[in-house]
């Protein structure tokens, strides 16, 4: 993964469009660059646009936990922890985008962006928009933002968190967790290693337990509520019930035999009742049939009426259908005879416009052929003889034609001109790559030299790099024992000495520094200012080495390219001579081509002519042939007319005939049956009686139901009869039949009494088996939760705590010792002498020094430039554990080195170096004024006005 460009816009202090191109000159070549600016200036805005077109959002809104809301433009708020906040006030719109190089290996553009409402400065602020595309193909992602936030993670291979601690480091974190406490660095570190959820693990183990402990204690509670019945109580229930249920079953039959008795009184009221409604029933309908039987006598009278009268009509009704069979017949005859009428007058127009048609077409044919005829020279209008004897000259003018150019198409295949073709284009092929050899053996010449001049000067530039560290070296420890000299601790010793009297230090009695105080000083500040020079020139002298290999191995990879080169085309070779031979044989192919063409051009015009001879021969004779058989059809088209009329003329006779003796049968049909159709008086006819036979059937059923219905009254009169008389019967037996309903509800009273009696002991007895049941489940659940507490307990005694102290300072151990492992190993290319290692049982760090034969020193020993070292190796340490074994080509350290000393700094310095030969593009963000000079290549952030800032690279 690796970052290609950063480009913002009006964020934060940083006003208009800002680029930060890694793929341009300067910083491309640049393996260490700065980021530069006062504080406040707005050099960790960078940083934050980073993120945001990343994973919209920022590192310095991560220690925003309150929800509070600010005052925005207008009556608008925003959260203080909105990520919008960065927009810059005053501005209408802005963005942050960033060019990367995916872990696919791909190039890919992310952006974020935020406008305001109507891009208007007073506008309310609008939610933030993600645009994520593929630079090489255009390709742009769609999805809503959750979506693309996801598909960049996937691109970029990290996660937000692994990316805050795998590309932005920041230094000061790793020196607290160096030197904090156990406890305290147990939590530093499950924050910087995203493994919180040991500490999560322990709270939710202690809480597991509290919580079996309090289900244990519930379930006792619940098993206390309950209360059992004594056995004895139980006993005397038991038998009381079965008392009260034999009284329930006497009462229950003396009821069933009471309402047997009411229900045979209620029955003899309700059949003497219905037999005196039958009966009046009865006398109804014997009414009502003796009605339809008149009206059925009516209805027969009336259809015997109608069919005389039908019969009465007979006669006209056949002769009216006779006529209409007359008139149909003449009816057809009569369309008939107009059809053809209409068809022979048609045929007539048709042919006529037949006979204008080929008469135009006779006179087109002769226009033609005389368009023919004065294109070859000839104006007077000839016969058709004559022209066919022109026609006769032309074919033999075409035929000479045609033998003449076959002759020099002959000529042209003896010439073989793809042959000549082809070996042109082999010979061309074979000249350029001659060419190319030569000019690629030049260059590689040219190559070889600049690798050699490269080596030697390189060779020359560690010769004097390493001259330079030994007399560094040597100002260095000068430049120590002059500090000390000058030392506060020092003056004061100086100032106490007399004169005569012993030094404390050396023992001497003559003290030459005692009144040479400025003395001292001024050879202090010219020893610092050799050391400071001697530090700025060793720098420079190192920096001219890295820019030589580099040009040194790109000079390699050209010299390899044109030998690979140089071996294609050495290898595609043909046997065709030295160069001037190659262009001797290319001009006589070119003289051979080109006479070849002359011909081919002579030929295709001789081509031409023979086929605009041929086609004007064609025309000729076609137009003869149309002008013959215009003359024919003109011909035929006059005699198909003439007969075409004769006809039409005999057709026009018969239909007059046809139609008079349509309209005399037609005016006699008109006087029967009133001019309607024989079958439409038939079914008016046949309508009427069938409805008067409906009627009548209709009548006939109306009777017999009615004879149906007094026949069933009378069975049912009967039946009723013999049931009252059964009835009766038992009615006599009854004793006191009215006071029976007074009887019956004494009794449902004394059973509804017996019923709840024995209804609350059941439920006494039945819930004192569901308590029973009820204590023997709760005891074996009581056993299960008992278990699983005692479980919870013991886990609780190892790993719990409320606060997730106990398991995290065990998890963080372990995590302690991966990172020790990854940390040692970035640290032995940063400084061979020192490793990492962790106290036994505790969270405590030490560091084992090489130099010192292996001695164990305590981290609080170690001197500033120290501290950093091994700070850093921890932050690339954990930068490994968080990107997954992801190849990470760009990082960023941000401050950490305000504290440093000018020795601290210069071991800072080297240790970067060092880093950056690892292949990784270092972006150290400072204000540290001598850390920014030793930078050749810097971005720097100028304060401005009104709170602006603006950028500038500098070399």
């Amino acid at each position: 993964m690796k970052i290609l460009a950063i480009r913002l816009k009006n964020l934060t202090s940083i006003e208009g469009m800002v680029e930060v191109d890694f793929t341009a000159e300067p910083l491309h070549s640049a393996g260490i660059f700065a980021i530069s600016g006062p504080t406040g200036a707005g050099k960790s805005t960078l940083l934050d646009a980073l993120c945001l077109a990343l994973y919209d959002k920022a590192p310095r809104f991560a220690t925003s936990v309150e929800s509070v809301n600010l005052a925005d433009v207008g009556d608008n708020q925003i959260n203080q922890s909105d990520v919008r906040n960065l927009l810059r006030r005053g501005t209408s719109d802005g963005y942050a985008e960033v060019d990367f190089l995916g872990i696919d290996g791909r190039r890919y553009r992310s952006r974020w962006s935020v406008r305001r409402t109507r891009n208007k400065i007073s506008g309310s602020l609008q939610p933030q928009t993600m645009e994520v595309k593929e630079l090489d193909t255009e390709k742009e992602f769609q999805g809503t933002k959750k979506e693309l936030l996801i598909q960049l993670v996937e691109l970029v291979g990290l996660t937000y968190e692994q990316f805050t601690r795998t590309v932005l480091l920041a230094q000061n974190d790793f020196a607290t967790f160096l030197k904090s406490k156990g406890a305290a660095k147990a939590e530093l570190l499950e924050k910087l290693t995203g493994t919180g959820v040991y500490s999560r693990i322990s709270q939710e183990v202690y809480a597991r337990n509290k919580a079996a402990q309090e289900e244990v204690t519930l379930i006792q509670n619940r098993m206390n509520v309950i209360e059992l019945m004594p056995e004895e109580e139980l006993l005397a229930l038991q038998k009381e019930k079965e008392l009260l249920a034999e009284k329930r079953v006497t009462g229950i039959k003396l009821l069933a035999e009471q309402n047997e008795q009411l229900n045979v009184v209620r029955s003899l009221k309700m059949q003497e009742d219905l037999w005196k409604k039958k009966q009046q029933e009865e006398q109804e309908e014997q009414a009502r049939l003796k009605m339809l039987q008149g009206a059925l006598a009516s209805q027969e009278e009336g259809l015997v009426h109608f069919k005389a009268q039908w019969e009465a009509i007979q006669p006209d009704l056949k002769k009216a259908r006779q006529l209409d069979v007359q008139i149909q017949s003449q009816q057809d005859s009569y369309t008939q005879s107009k059809q053809m009428l209409q068809s022979a007058n048609k045929q007539v127009s048709e042919q006529e416009q037949k006979m204008r048609m080929a008469t135009e077409q006779l006179q087109v044919s002769y226009s033609s052929l005389n368009r023919l005829l004065n294109h070859v020279g000839i104006e007077e209008a000839l016969q058709l003889e004559q022209v066919e004897e022109i026609l006769r000259q032309e074919a033999d003018k075409l035929t000479a034609g045609i033998n003449t150019n076959e002759e020099r198409l002959l000529r042209l295949n003896s010439f073989g001109y793809p042959l000549l073709t082809e070996e042109q284009v082999k010979l061309q092929k074979e000249l350029t790559r001659q060419q190319n050899i030569r000019q690629l053996t030049e260059t590689q010449t040219k190559t070889k030299a600049e690798i050699e001049r490269l080596e030697k000067e390189t060779t020359d530039c560690l010769k004097q790099l390493t001259e330079q560290e030994t007399a560094l070296k040597v100002t260095q420890r000068l430049y120590e024992n002059a500090r000390m000299a000058v030392g506060k601790d020092v003056k004061a010793l100086r100032q106490q000495l007399q004169e005569g009297e012993a030094c404390p230090v050396c023992g001497s009695t003559a003290h030459p520094y005692h009144q040479e105080q400025e003395v001292v000083d001024t050879l202090f500040r010219s020893i610092e200012q050799e050391y400071n020079a001697a530090v700025a020139n060793c720098q420079q002298i190192n920096n001219r080495s890295i820019v030589l290999q580099r040009d040194w191995t790109h000079q390699k990879m050209v010299d390899g390219q044109i030998g690979e080169q140089l071996a294609a085309l050495y290898k595609a070779g043909i046997d065709a001579g030295n160069e001037e031979q190659i262009q001797h044989r290319l001009t006589e192919l070119a003289k051979r081509i080109l006479e070849y063409r002359n011909l081919y051009a002579e030929w295709q015009r001789s081509d031409e002519e023979i086929k605009k001879m041929r086609a004007h021969c064609e025309a000729l004779r076609e137009n003869v042939s149309l002008c013959r058989l215009a003359m024919q059809k003109v011909s035929s088209a006059k005699e198909q007319l003439l007969l075409l009329q004769n006809t039409a003329s005999a057709e026009q006779k018969r239909f007059e005939v046809i139609e008079k003796a349509l309209n005399v049968l037609r005016q006699e049909r008109s006087q029967l049956l009133k001019g309607k159709s024989a079958d439409e008086a038939e079914a008016v006819v046949a309508k009427r009686e069938k409805e008067l036979n409906l009627a009548l059937e209709k009548a006939r059923k109306e009777v017999e139901a009615v004879h149906n219905r007094l026949s069933g009254l009378q069975g049912e009169m009967k039946q009723i009869t013999l049931a009252i008389g059964e009835l009766q019967e038992q009615y006599k037996k009854i004793e006191s039949p009215e006071q029976l309903p007074e009887i019956i509800k004494k009794q449902q009273e004394e059973n509804l009494n017996t019923e709840r009696a024995l209804s609350t002991m059941e439920a006494r007895l039945l819930q004192q088996a569901k308590n029973k049941l009820t204590v023997e489940q709760i005891a074996k659940e009581l056993a299960e939760k008992q278990t699983i507490a005692e479980r919870w307990a013991k886990l609780n005694k190892l790993i719990g705590s409320a606060d997730g102290a106990k398991f995290k300072v065990i998890a963080q151990s372990y995590t302690l010792n991966l990172l020790l492992l990854h940390a040692n190993k970035h640290l032995s290319y940063l400084s061979k002498r020192y490793k990492l290692q962790q106290v036994p049982d505790t969270l405590a760090l030490q560091v084992i020094d090489c130099d010192m034969c292996d001695e164990i020193r305590t981290v609080y020993s170690l001197s500033g430039g120290e501290s950093f070292l091994i700070s850093l190796a921890l932050a690339l340490g954990l930068s490994s554990l968080s990107s997954n074994n992801l190849k990470v080509e760009s990082l960023f350290i941000d401050e950490g080195f305000g504290s440093l000393d000018a020795e601290s700094l210069r071991t800072a310095m080297e240790a970067l170096e060092q880093l950056q030969m690892q292949g990784r593009k270092i972006g150290v963000i400072s204000h540290v004024q001598e850390m920014s000079e030793r930078i050749s290549v810097q971005v720097q952030v100028h304060k401005k006005v009104n709170g602006k800032s603006v950028l500038t690279l500098q070399r």
